[in-house]
């Protein structure tokens, strides 16, 4: 049996409560005087007329010393009649002040072990003038009049069940998997990627020199790649107050509740199933490292939680969270196209050479989804990119004989990355971790361009080329085995950043004035880009392959010199800044 919860102040929450409380509280007070006058004869005649006002005085010291419910009050009153008014607070009560120093939260068991106290205490004094068995009678009478009423402050509110009388807790409880299939984690190692078997999660023990855990947490295959690995509870009494019910244990989520009582709880087991998850919609390995969601259960240990001598473990609640077990691998191998010739028009420019592999937990995958993401995503769009370069300065003003040779890469190299989640430090206590590893040998960018044409400025020719040249690597080694940083933080540096300068030069070319066409200073104008991993930008977690690319405006300062004019200078825009391509898996 679980406590009800105490109300959070003595103050009815209903606008007609105070009016029924102070009733229900003059009505209580008046039969627990009129209760033990009967019970305790000598006393009642002693007060007299006062035995009333003493009743009151004792209840409300019970609410100073954090007592709330009724039947708590009765029983302590009860003690205060058998010892005298204000007993704990003389010597020889010792005992009784310490237990009345436990917190307000465990107020019923202070009160149960106060009445067992002094039972025991009675037993010890040959003349007492009053029995152990009297009071034991006595306080049973009170436990069956005012078990059933509520807390002070809610007295007019009565109880949906009876509190508990007899001593009834755990002394230890331990949860642990039954036979589970070892979870297997993809690692790098001399040999290539293998996959390796992790160590199984320790037992769960519980008691009173251990304290409870604040979650369970285990990974179990998703519906249907599996079966759900079975989780085990035992347990150990400490006291039982009624073998067919207690303690008893239950598991509740979406399959219902599942309930065992009684000796059934020596050792009880039960499937833990995983949530069945949204598969990634573009296909599997298009999303990496998504932090898919656990299915939820809640494990009740139901005790009494009451013992005749020290603290007590009480019932106790945990959630269960099953995360799901798939450990993913994903491979990339990509290799640049030759050097071309690029027309602004008709037969696109070669593609790079794409192969893509995933597997989910040994199992190969159709990676068709990441092929053609590649494949008929990032490769056609760069070939779009060279294209329109190559359209671009073919329409520069008085340029002839335009030309476009040269390579355009985006994440050109091989890759490999691997995720899933793994038990926490603690195993079964501690929330799982996603685990990420990988290794990128990449190239974010290889780029090699020459532009080349003969360009007329006010009649006079030159021959221009300008290069564009770089390689962005993007090499890098990744473990996150623990949750000590952020996920965000290990995979953000997945990417690189870029920016290839333009270089121009300009050869004159003779011409009958006699005039020349040279270059006055640099050009003016870069290819830039980013590309890697970065959060998904289509919802959820994860995170996605991506590159971008822009030009900037392109100018190159020109000095014409002519013997008869003298010298000018003209800065004519080559090619105009604008977007060239961006691209995700999404």
């Amino acid at each position: 049996m679980t406590l009800p919860r105490l109300p959070t102040n003595e103050r009815p929450a209903a606008p007609d409560a105070p009016d029924a409380e102070t009733l229900a509280w003059q009505g209580f007070v008046a039969a627990l005087a009129e209760l033990l006058a009967g019970a305790w004869p000598e006393m009642q005649q002693r007060l007299g007329d006062r035995h009333a006002a003493f009743v009151e005085h004792a209840a409300q010291q019970a609410r100073q010393q954090g007592i709330g419910w009724a039947a708590g009050i009765a029983r302590f009153v009860n003690l205060c009649s058998v010892w005298g008014p204000s007993f704990h607070e003389r010597p020889g009560f010792e005992w009784a002040r310490g237990l009345l120093a436990a917190p307000p939260a465990r107020q019923w068991l202070t009160v149960h072990q106060l009445v067992q106290r002094s039972l025991a205490e009675l037993t010890r004094m040959p003349q007492a003038r009053i029995d152990a068995a009297a009071l034991a009678r006595v306080d049973a009478q009170l436990l069956d009049r005012f078990g059933a009423l509520g807390a002070a402050g809610s007295l007019h509110r009565e109880l949906p069940a009876p509190l508990p009388r007899a001593a009834c807790d755990l002394e230890a409880a331990e949860v642990r998997l039954l036979a589970p299939a070892p979870l297997q984690v993809y690692r790098l190692g001399s040999a290539g990627w293998q996959r390796e078997a992790l160590a199984d999660p320790a037992p769960l023990r519980m008691g009173l020199g251990l304290p409870p855990p604040a979650r369970v947490a285990l990974l179990a295959p998703l519906p249907g790649q599996g079966a759900a690995p079975r989780l085990q509870v035992r347990l150990r009494a400490a006291a039982v107050c009624d073998a067919d019910h207690h303690p008893a244990v239950g598991f509740g989520g979406a399959h219902g509740r599942w309930v065992w009582q009684g000796h059934e709880t020596r050792a009880v087991s039960f499937p833990a199933a995983a949530l069945e998850q949204v598969s990634q919609p573009l296909g599997p390995g298009t999303a990496i490292a998504e932090e898919t969601s656990p299915a939820l259960y809640r494990l009740d240990l139901e005790v009494c939680g009451l013992r005749d001598t020290g603290d007590a473990l009480g019932a106790q609640q945990w959630p269960v969270w099953v995360w799901p077990s798939t450990q993913w691998w994903l491979e990339l191998r990509r290799s640049a196209a030759d050097a071309q010739t690029v027309a602004p028009e008709g037969t696109a420019p070669q593609r790079a050479r794409t192969r893509c592999s995933v597997e989910a937990d040994g199992r190969p995958q159709d990676a068709g989804s990441l092929d053609r993401a590649f494949g008929e995503g990032l490769d056609v769009r760069s070939a779009a990119a060279l294209q329109a370069l190559a359209g671009a300065w073919a329409e520069v003003d008085g340029l002839e004989h335009a030309t476009l040779e040269g390579q355009l890469a985006l994440l050109i190299g091989d890759a490999a990355l691997t995720w899933g989640w793994q038990p926490g430090a603690q195993g079964l206590a501690s929330r799982a971790v996603l685990r990420v590893g990988g290794r990128l040998r990449l190239q974010a960018a290889q780029i090699a361009l020459v532009f080349s044409g003969e360009l007329n400025v006010q009649g006079v020719p030159a021959r221009v080329t300008l290069r564009v040249e770089g390689a962005a690597p993007l090499e890098q080694t990744l473990a996150r085995e623990d949750d000590l940083a952020p996920l965000h933080a290990a995979v953000l540096p997945l990417r690189a950043r870029f920016r290839f300068p333009v270089v121009a030069t300009v050869e004159p070319v003779a011409s009958d004035a006699g005039a020349l066409l040279q270059a006055a200073c640099a050009a003016t104008g870069a290819l830039v880009g980013e590309a890697g991993l970065r959060p998904c930008t289509t919802g959820g977690s994860g995170w996605e392959w991506f590159a971008s690319l822009r030009l900037e405006e392109v100018t190159l300062p020109l000095a014409l010199s002519d013997p008869l004019l003298g010298q000018s200078w003209v800065n004519p825009i080559l090619l105009p800044a604008r977007p060239l391509l961006d691209w995700s898996v999404a």
